[in-house]
């Protein structure tokens, strides 16, 4: 006759609960797979529709990368500072 006391009822518990969380490690680790593979079929979509490997040079704004605003003084400056030296 089986008999379940406190401490049968705690390893009943506890295997269900076991298996539970293998069971969402598993689902957790098939979404990863499959998010990592949609992001890998981005990129090489990406890189397919653009071989140059990034967005064309007119299309990046310093203001968007914290860069000051290039002009002309600030580049003859330069040119005059390096042939100085």
């Amino acid at each position: 006759m089986l008999l379940w006391g406190k401490e049968g009822s705690k390893e009943l518990a506890s295997r269900s609960n076991t298996k539970f969380q293998k069971r969402q490690k598993e689902l957790a680790r098939a979404e990863k797979r499959k998010d990592k593979a949609a992001k890998k079929e981005r990129r090489l979509s990406a890189k397919e529709s653009n071989p140059d490997g990034g967005p064309p040079i007119e299309a990046i704004d310093p203001a968007d990368l914290g860069l000051p605003e290039f002009s002309e003084e600030v580049a003859e400056e330069e040119e005059e500072e390096t042939v100085a030296s």
